[in-house]
């Protein structure tokens, strides 16, 4: 038989969340190297602060739109890399990371520009450092590339440093501003321009290693170093290299070891033209013609092991237009060598041994391979695109978690005490059914903990302050939901029902007001969380996983003990239940004259 409208089994719905908590708790406990506790956010725990400055050609301020645009494009690199807990969000011209805990070093890499562009190598490379190469002659036999994965054996590794996108136009002797030298910032004469280049661009290096401010002008660097590096007269269609132009512009490339730091073309070298280059080892020098394909041309990028046993790989797969123009080259320059650059580096230069089609390839790190995370990083980088701006790290700082704690600490205790005077006064007004409200509320606790350990596991969600607010302010929500029950249960009892019989009724009236109430709290933490930026989404987080949260803890804990209490003889007795002196007015209001006095004139 059915029980009566409003009337529950209250031990099943006790019985069900019983369950989800178990469920819950053997997730959290169950699962293998995770430690039961919600991750915290950088205001709690610490962690580092990277800001990356925009660096534009003409040294100007930066479009908003690239702005933007390139902290979408790291914000995507955070979720793909798997750093969580991370925040990117725009501080004027500067993109600012946080990272919370101890994963900071990661942080340092997800402003690289990545722009990979596949050049024709020029003859044969350089060594970088001649006088401790003599014994070694140069490069003869480069790696080569067959058919897919099409390249093996590159002579380089370690994808680190600091890259960027790709523009630029010839420089011009017609802007005279000056570098740091004092001298004419383009000279006419490329061999002039060559030597300033190379005064100059050492110093902005040792300027930007010492991580002090440089006199040297950015900008006027570059347009040398595309005036030295990057000279038409490098590769002369139709004809050969200057011999002097060339030996000076690969003088003035300063090579260094597994960095791109203090290189001014990072993100400003021009496709179509040449490009003296190093390779990522420091070790050696290339000259490399136009661009023949970007990066922009692959559809996907992945790690995995070389089968040939030589470390990591990347394997990358173009899209249609992409796979034609690398089948079309390797089938015209079989014999020759390809460069896969990016920033400026040679991160492999295999040379051709077969036509390569089928749409993929794969790059390696040399001899020795590249590193699980280097192959990991580069292909998460390759994957999710390149910055539409160069960006130089102009400020990385460890962030302390002793005030976050310590306002946490003081939050925490003002809320504990909030809670301990809202107890007091709903056991001295509401008596059991304030003992009941206070149940209902540990209950909330317990499954509000499991949930915030959960979800920082699964989508990484992170506690900080913002969203300790939300939870402290869910309080009062959940609290309020309590008192419309109870009053609406008082003013049925007011009318002369029993205790038992008033339960049903009330719930039926309070559960439309409470859901009511809910519905628009939840709209306006999902309005909030779609508007707000930065910590301010935590906190709108919180307080709609609180407020669902709550209804949960009142459908299935506060009003199937309510039904039970109301069964107990002893519960609902006016002296344990605190509603004596409602059923005491009832009762006076019953043994009034059923209808007013009426006097005779």
């Amino acid at each position: 038989m059915a029980p009566p409208a409003g009337q529950i089994r209250p031990g099943r719905y006790l019985a069900f969340f019983l369950f989800l908590v178990v469920l819950l708790y053997a997730l959290v406990f169950a699962t293998p190297n995770h430690k039961a506790d919600p991750k915290l956010g950088i205001d709690l725990q610490g962690g580092t602060r990277v800001t990356l400055t925009a660096r534009t050609e003409n040294g100007g301020v930066p479009p908003k739109e690239s702005l933007e645009q390139a902290r979408q494009i790291i914000e995507t690199r955070v979720n793909g890399i798997g750093v969580q807990g991370t925040e990117v969000v725009l501080d004027g011209n500067n993109i600012v990371i946080t990272v919370p805990g101890e994963e900071g070093e990661q942080a340092k890499d997800l402003g690289q520009t990545a722009q990979l562009r596949f050049r024709e190598v020029i003859g044969q490379p350089v060594p970088a450092q001649p006088q401790k190469q003599q014994q070694q002659p140069p490069t003869t036999a480069p790696p080569s590339t067959t058919a897919p994965p099409a390249a093996s054996n590159a002579p380089t590794s370690k994808p680190q440093g600091r890259p960027a996108p790709a523009q630029a136009q010839p420089t011009s002797p017609s802007q005279p501003p000056s570098s740091g030298s004092g001298q004419p910032a383009v000279p006419t004469d490329p061999l002039e321009a060559c030597a300033q280049y190379k005064k100059d661009s050492k110093t902005y290096a040792a300027d930007v290693k010492a991580n002090r401010q440089s006199d040297v002008d950015v900008p006027d660097l570059i347009k040398l170093g595309k005036a030295c590096r990057q000279a038409d007269q490098l590769v002369p269609k139709g004809g050969q290299p200057d011999p002097t132009l060339l030996q000076v512009a690969m003088d003035a490339t300063t090579c260094t070891t597994g960095t791109t730091v203090g290189d001014p073309l990072i993100g400003n070298d021009d496709p179509k033209k040449p490009l003296v280059a190093c390779d990522q080892d420091g070790t050696a020098k290339y000259l490399l013609g136009p661009t023949f394909l970007s990066g922009t041309d692959i559809s996907d990028a992945t790690s995995s092991v070389d089968p040939q046993g030589a470390g990591y790989v990347v394997n990358l797969t173009f899209k249609s237009g992409g796979s034609k123009t690398w089948a079309d080259y390797t089938t015209a320059n079989v014999g020759k060598q390809a460069a896969f650059v990016l920033d400026t580096q040679v991160v492999s230069a295999p040379q051709i041994r077969e036509a390569i089609s089928g749409g993929s390839t794969t790059i390696s790190g040399g001899q020795s391979g590249f590193s699980p995370d280097e192959a990991r990083n580069l292909s998460e980088v390759l994957k999710y695109g390149s910055l539409p701006l160069s960006f130089e790290s102009s400020e990385a700082e460890t962030v302390s978690a002793t005030l976050g704690l310590a306002s946490l600490e003081a939050g925490l205790i003002a809320g504990a005490i909030g809670l301990a005077l809202v107890f007091v006064y709903c056991f001295f007004y509401y008596r059991m059914l304030g003992l009941l409200t206070a149940l209902s509320l540990v209950c909330s606790g317990v499954i509000v903990f499991a949930v915030l350990v959960l979800l920082g596991r699964w989508i990484g969600f992170t506690l900080d302050l913002a969203g300790v607010a939300g939870f402290i302010v869910a309080i009062g929500i959940t609290a309020d939901s309590f008192v419309v029950f109870f009053e609406r249960l008082k003013d049925e009892i007011r009318e002369g029902r029993t205790f038992r019989s008033a339960v049903p009724r009330a719930w039926i009236r309070a559960r439309r007001t409470i859901l009511s109430a809910d519905a628009v709290m939840f709209l306006a933490a999902g309005v909030l969380y779609v508007l707000a930026v930065g910590q301010v989404k935590g906190f709108a987080f919180t307080l709609g996983m609180s407020t669902v949260l709550d209804l949960l803890v009142v459908f299935y804990v506060t009003h199937p003990m309510v039904v039970l209490a109301s069964k107990s003889k002893m519960l609902s007795s006016p002296r344990f239940s605190g509603l004596g002196a409602v059923q005491r007015l009832a009762s006076e209001r019953r043994a009034r004259p059923s209808g007013p006095a009426v006097k005779e004139a």
